[in-house]
């Protein structure tokens, strides 16, 4: 038998959330889903970061990208995050979920 990779161990820790948190995962992947709010996206990133699945918080924000609470969000991530390097301040991901929360506001 292969040893486990740590990206084994991650895989298996997501697809084990996945089975556990079928209905968020749904939601996750859904487009348009009538469900999907501000309220919603901020505890399903919460969660995300919690359980250290910070890919799938991306993932999330480019699906659900259209709703209209989500405008302007990546315009401003975008000349935010350009600043702080520009200035030699890179934020570290826990920043910048920190301003993902503060933008879903």
């Amino acid at each position: 038998m292969e040893k486990k990779t740590e990206r084994d161990k991650q895989t298996v820790h997501f697809l084990k959330w996945v089975r556990q948190y079928s209905g968020w995962w749904y939601l996750i992947c859904t487009p348009n889903d009538e469900h999907m709010n501000m309220d919603i996206m901020k505890t399903l990133i919460k969660h995300l970061e919690k359980e250290q699945l910070y890919e799938i918080i991306f993932v999330l924000l480019m699906i659900h990208r259209n709703e209209s609470f989500m405008k302007n969000i990546f315009d401003y991530m975008l000349l935010e995050i350009i600043t702080e390097n520009w200035n030699g301040k890179a934020k570290s991901r826990k920043e910048i979920i920190k301003d993902i929360l503060r933008l879903l506001s």
